[in-house]
């Protein structure tokens, strides 16, 4: 590594395409243009030593931590080892000797838990939901009133008995039904963070320190389902770009054996998510059967999906807002009102006079669908048809007040 490299053999060593991926995270961590050539000249020359690519990709793990720089977070680590084992498989079969049984590539490959998911198709749906970490981010930390970093921590296959093990008894795991595959998956949130927030939005310090491990009492399960209604509507947020998606049949388990969604044998995508606060960490997962990303897996392959999605936003929008130019709305215009007594109303004669609550010089209250949105003043047309005149917009905070308003109950003149 303490070789001395002239400027042309480092842009050779950093030329190669599938080298661009490693220097940005190699970049991120710090080091130099030269220690990443040096690097790069050592992973060359271990795929030429006739090792397995799991050793050399120890090798080359252990080689970057030698070289020192800033500590890189778990997406990223993992996002490197998979980026050199890519390297590695590119580079080995021109570097292997040519003796024909040492040609022949060997996959293993695992019945227990094969791999129904491709490798793009699995990127492509980390990507996506990096945008509902982002989005849980920001609904945390609207719910602690202080910033919660919430990264994607893994994206995984396994099947799910496996993920049920994994959870703890009791746990908070909402099962929903992902429309319109209607399919069923289920979001599962650590105790330490429904303890934590719970905690927060009593006033707390947003600490699940000190809180055995317990079933949620009904307090806590209406205080955090409102947290979990956000989230939802963040997740229904996070697909908008793929599929119109509208997620129901919301339903909290507290116990993981009950929540029986597919077979045990089932491969089910697990995502994972790290949420970090000042006072609490904890993991959010999202589980979803094969069965329920099936019909959408084909529409994951396409590069372009995001901008595609923004272009069907907009024209839903356009769309929407003609729809409603059309739409009939009732409207009414109250010139006056009173109250009078029961026994008043039964003697009323013809030609008697009510009075009522409302001034002469007050303006006219017009309801568009019995809510009071203008003011307005009595108003004779061309045509000769009565008619409001609008003079004021009623303001939001005001509209229950002109819709509950009242007066003393008047006395009856007769005349």
């Amino acid at each position: 590594m303490g070789d001395i490299f002239s400027q042309a053999e480092i842009d050779a060593l950093l030329s190669h395409d599938e080298l661009r991926s490693v220097n940005d995270l190699l970049r991120a961590k710090g080091l130099e243009t030269k220690q990443i050539a040096g690097f790069h000249r050592q992973l060359h020359d271990l795929a030429g030593s006739g090792r397995s690519a799991e050793e050399i990709l120890a090798v080359a793990m252990a080689a970057i931590d030698d070289l020192g720089g800033d500590k890189l977070n778990n997406k990223r680590q993992q996002q490197l080892e998979n980026e050199i084992s890519h390297v590695v498989e590119v580079w080995m079969p021109d570097n292997q000797p040519t003796q024909p049984e040492q040609q022949r590539i060997i996959t293993s490959y695992d019945f227990k838990h094969p791999a129904r998911v491709n490798k793009d198709q699995l990127r492509t749906l980390e990507n996506l939901h990096d945008n509902f970490a982002r989005l849980l981010s920001s609904t945390l930390s609207g719910a602690f009133r202080a910033v919660v970093d919430v990264d994607t921590a893994f994206v995984d296959q396994t099947t799910y008995a496996e993920f049920i093990m994994s959870l703890s008894n009791p746990s908070c795991s909402y099962q929903f039904t992902l429309g319109p595959t209607n399919g069923q998956a289920i979001l599962d949130f650590a105790m330490p963070v429904v303890f934590g927030t719970v905690d927060r939005t009593f006033g707390g310090k947003g600490s699940s320190q000190g809180v055995d491990a317990r079933q949620l009492s009904q307090v806590e399960m209406g205080v955090f389902a409102r947290i979990v209604k956000r989230v939802v509507e963040d997740l229904e947020a996070t697909w908008e770009p793929i599929l119109q998606v509208e997620i129901s049949d919301i339903e909290l388990e507290t116990n993981p054996e009950f929540m029986q969604i597919t077979a045990a044998s089932e491969i089910v995508i697990l995502l994972a998510f790290e949420v970090n606060s000042t006072n609490m960490s904890g993991l959010i997962s999202l589980c979803y059967p094969f069965f329920t990303l099936e019909s959408i897996l084909p529409r994951l392959g396409q590069q372009s999906y995001v901008r595609q999605g923004r272009v069907d936003r907009d024209a839903l929008r356009v769309e929407n807002l003609e729809r409603l130019e059309n739409t009939p709305v009732p409207i009414r215009a109250e010139f006056a009102r009173g109250t009078i007594r029961v026994d008043d109303a039964r003697g009323i004669q013809v030609g008697d006079v009510v009075s009522l609550d409302t001034q002469r010089d007050e303006p006219t209250v017009i309801y568009v669908d019995n809510v009071p949105k203008f003011l307005g003043l009595p108003y004779t047309s061309e045509h000769g048809k009565n008619a409001v005149k609008i003079s004021a917009v009623i303001p939001a905070q005001q509209e229950e007040i002109y819709k509950n308003r009242s007066r003393p109950v008047p006395l009856l003149d007769a005349q």
